[in-house]
């Protein structure tokens, strides 16, 4: 039951409200709270797990990159002290990427020596060149260190900006691997980043290669990494509620919104929703509420579906990895197999198999979200179809994946929101949006980003960490 008004909001004002359960959010809230600030996260919804019939299950796509391997997101993670929580959440050890196809079954072991024999196993004809492949992964993500050693400015705005962009982007831009490791990145990519195509190679250069070669097998992917950062931004003092907010409003010296029939005030307001949200929130606003709508409504091109069987052990063939690549006439799609969790908690043998694939933004037919993963499933394991207890579909997941539309053109300027709004400096966005290149990174950015402007406003910029 969620508390009333009084109970609720001890405090009415609030030094940094967040908006939002994109993991960029909570990641602000987190670093906040931990430098003195009131701080406010607000869910703008209800902090339950999802269910079907009485199973649980995973809130986004459940294989995230490594981030303790990304330049971009470390500094907030050791900040937090979440790496060594990241990896003990994870299933299995790191780097067994598997990848299937119909008469494929190559897994990707950490250890150099037992993933040469897999390949040579799997592809006796091509195994030297795909090994070359994948030992040319990390150097490839390295490219991007230096861009991303702080929150580059993007998109640029002005003649300096550019400058300053044109000097730190890697330039010649990384060439990423042909055959079968550049097919695989290539097919990785939707599953990491919003931004993917000829015009953001940086999604395949690190958020695929580092889930190529050293994935976190986690439960519900970025919304089990917004739950880790939701505990450390709890435990240093932010004021977590699960409410459904409602008419932001931005004024000079702040902004106000309102939460469960109370009003919020802030002095500065993180939004780390999806851009249709944005739009429910300022609904009926004025010039500055319209103007953080049309900022933040980016092309969308497809968006990421997840399709659940929940299946009899017997239907799970031995060696199958718990995070794979499938590849099938009908598709690329990455698929998780994990213990199948009943909501009351009982314990029981069945598996749960997610498909995550790409479909048309505009896809409310879960039914044939579930008649293609049955179709691409069908090669890799026969049969499964008879071991099915039961099977459902999450076309928007707590935390969906939407692929935006890259412009025309391999020289066009960079797509994405600006961390602080244009329409209001009071305003600022810890979305995926921001950095929408490099995925779960990109959020981590962006935090750092907003982190380091409410800090600024508040004039605490230089306050340590408790």
């Amino acid at each position: 039951m969620t508390p009333g008004p009084d109970k609720a909001f001890p405090r009415r004002l609030y030094d940094v409200a967040v908006i939002g359960t994109d993991p960029g959010g909570a990641a602000t809230a987190a670093i906040l709270s931990r430098r003195g600030l009131r701080v406010l996260l607000a869910a703008d919804g209800p902090l339950v797990p999802k269910e079907s019939d009485g199973w649980v299950l995973p809130g986004a796509v459940p294989a995230i990159p490594s981030l303790r391997q990304l330049a971009g997101a470390a500094p907030v993670l050791d900040d937090l002290g979440l790496a060594q929580e990241l990896l003990r959440q994870s299933a299995g050890p790191a780097g067994a990427l598997q990848i299937l196809g119909g008469s494929l079954r190559l897994s990707l072991p950490a250890d150099p020596s037992r993933r040469r024999t897999e390949l040579r196993r799997e592809l006796p004809d091509d195994w030297a060149a795909v090994e070359s492949g994948l030992e040319a992964l990390e150097p490839l993500a390295k490219t991007w260190d230096l861009f991303l050693h702080e929150p580059p400015p993007l998109p640029a705005r002005g003649f300096f900006e550019r400058r300053r962009l044109r000097k730190i982007l890697p330039y010649p831009p990384p060439d990423l691997p042909e055959g079968f490791v550049g097919e695989a990145l290539q097919a990785l990519a939707p599953f990491c980043a919003s931004l993917v195509g000829d015009t953001a190679a940086e999604a395949a250069a690190r958020e695929a290669s580092t889930l190529l070669r050293a994935p976190l097998r986690l439960w519900s992917g970025a919304a089990q990494v917004w739950e880790l950062l939701r505990g450390k931004a709890e435990a240093g003092g932010t004021h977590v509620l699960a409410g459904r907010c409602a008419r932001l409003r931005v004024e000079r010296r702040g902004a106000s919104f309102e939460l469960e029939g109370a009003e919020v005030r802030a002095n500065v307001i993180v939004l780390a929703t999806s851009p249709p949200r944005i739009a429910e929130l300022c609904q009926g606003g004025g010039r500055i509420e319209r103007n953080v709508v049309e900022e933040s409504a980016l092309a969308v091109s497809g968006k990421v579906g997840l399709a659940h069987f929940v299946v009899r052990a017997e239907a799970i063939p031995q060696g199958l990895e718990e995070a794979s690549l499938l590849f099938t006439g009908d598709g690329a799609g990455l698929l998780a197999c994990h213990p199948a969790r009943r909501a009351r908690g009982e314990m029981r043998s069945e598996r749960l198999l997610t498909l995550c694939r790409t479909v048309d933004p505009a896809d409310t037919d879960g039914a044939a979200l579930i008649a293609s993963a049955r179709k691409a499933l069908e090669p890799v394991l026969p049969f499964f179809d008879r071991h099915i207890v039961h099977e459902t579909f999450d076309l928007d997941p707590q935390q969906g994946q939407r692929l935006l539309r890259p412009h025309e053109g391999m020289h066009s300027e960079p797509i994405g929101v600006r961390p602080v709004s244009e329409a209001h400096e009071r305003v600022a966005f810890a979305s995926r949006e921001v950095y929408p290149g490099f995925g779960l990174e990109g959020s981590m950015l962006a935090a750092r980003a907003c982190a380091g402007h409410a800090l600024e406003l508040s004039g605490r910029k230089q306050v340590a960490a408790t």
